[in-house]
């Protein structure tokens, strides 16, 4: 038990640390999320041995801190942003990108023997995680430019949604221990239980009745509403594991299921919009400020600094399959579809570099694959690192794209990031 609270200390004064280390770096284009990693790397195994992942009760820890990731991605995520012409592009842009993902995986175990600690599952969790992009991260850096509802920005969000979505949703059919055709089955379970219980909340709201004036106007609503959420979360969380489904499918109905409670009523006015507000607030302080650093600081432990510094080879090729698997399908995607084709080669090429900040969902979906004793956590420490480095360099190489014309930017204020996005991890 001391070595767990002595890790969890630790842990939390990385938490703390990270955005003050950031705010030291002219620009502010380097993310909290990835100095927390690296944090992690630091003081993991590896390297000084303060923290030790395998520690009683860090897993379940970790776990939680995934589900509210994933509840998180599921609330960011809106309907228009992958629905449409450019929606559906982007989504024909994704499974090309699988397809390409596969086939240099399937030449690579040509080329020589499977790791050990990759099985079947693990190159196909692998394959998935090269196609993804990290939503919040990209979503993030659009706000502090002032560009996300840009014409711009809001082909960087379309192809960025689709590449968190998608690779969710592969990975919860194609990696489950159930059939596919069983977690379809719970796939539409959920979504029906979203739906039910959002219609509810409507129902609620439209009736005014005494739940929804205990939920909206009292002293207190903001807390109850929070309540309320993790409630749901815990009990999809709780469903989708007793029916052997993943918690990724139950984080983001969960996610869905927030949106619907808090922003229904969004351009109303009153003391409703100020619970919203804070239920919100206070959710991504509890996701942010303690669940989710835990994840990306145990995932930071399986990272070998010394190792990736002794052959750097390693993680520039892995660093070269996320460009050439999600970077390239996406810019030729712009340069075919229409809505699309008549932009620059330089915003074409800045689109592909948003969508190749890939760190949040990697990290989620290589813990899965670890925890599932699917990839080793050698294998995964090193894509994690590579995608961490694609979420510290990605903001810059965008910028200088930005100045030849990649697309409108703003000057991103240096110092810590505002509360909404605190630590920028979804």
């Amino acid at each position: 038990m001391t070595e767990t609270f002595f890790s969890l200390a630790v842990i939390c004064a990385i938490t703390f640390l990270a955005p003050l280390l950031c705010s030291l770096i002219p620009g502010g284009w380097v993310q909290s999320s990835a100095v927390i990693l690296l944090l992690g790397a630091i003081f993991g195994p590896h390297m000084l041995n303060l923290i030790h992942p395998t520690a009683p009760g860090l897993q379940f820890f970790q776990q939680l801190g995934l589900a509210f990731l994933f509840l998180m991605g599921g609330y960011e995520l809106t309907p228009s942003e992958i629905t449409g012409k450019t929606g559906r592009h982007a989504a024909v842009s994704w499974l090309f990108s699988f397809a390409v993902a596969l086939a240099v995986l399937a030449l690579l175990a040509l080329l020589g023997p499977l790791p050990e600690d990759l099985s079947v599952n693990g190159w196909i969790a692998l394959a998935i995680a090269l196609t993804s992009t990290s939503y919040g991260k990209v979503s993030s850096v659009l706000k502090e430019r002032n560009a996300r509802e840009s014409k711009f920005g809001k082909i960087v969000v379309s192809y960025g949604a689709t590449g968190e979505l998608l690779p969710i949703v592969a990975i919860a059919i194609l990696l489950a221990d159930e059939n596919p055709l069983t977690e379809i089955v719970i796939i539409v379970i959920f979504c029906l239980a979203a739906l039910a219980i959002s219609r509810i909340a409507a129902h609620e709201r439209e009736k005014r009745t005494l739940l929804d004036r205990t939920l909206r106007e009292s002293s207190n609503a903001s807390q109850l509403l929070l309540q309320l959420t993790i409630l749901i979360l815990v009990l999809l969380v709780c469903t989708g594991l007793f029916l052997g489904a993943d918690m990724i499918v139950a984080g983001f109905a969960a996610g869905f299921v927030l949106r619907k409670l808090v922003q229904d009523d969004q351009n109303e006015t009153g003391y409703a919009d100020e619970a919203s507000e804070q239920v919100v607030a206070r959710l991504r302080g509890i996701a942010n400020g303690f669940f989710i650093p835990i994840v990306f600081v145990i995932t930071g432990t399986n990272i070998d600094i010394a190792a990736g510094l002794h052959d750097p080879l390693v993680v520039i090729g892995a660093i070269a399959l996320l460009l050439l698997v999600r970077g390239v399908p996406v810019d030729l995607a712009l340069k075919v579809f229409p809505e699309t084709r008549s932009m620059s080669n330089v915003e074409q090429l800045s689109v592909a570099a948003y969508s190749c900040m890939v760190m949040g969902t990697v990290v989620a979906m290589t813990s899965v694959a670890v925890q599932s004793g699917d990839m080793g956590s050698g294998i995964a420490g090193t894509l994690v690192f590579a995608a961490a480095l694609t979420s510290i360099f990605g903001p810059l190489v965008t910028r200088v794209l930005a100045r030849h014309g990649g697309g409108p930017l703003e000057p991103v204020d240096a110092g810590l990031p505002d509360s909404e996005d605190e630590l920028d991890i979804s």
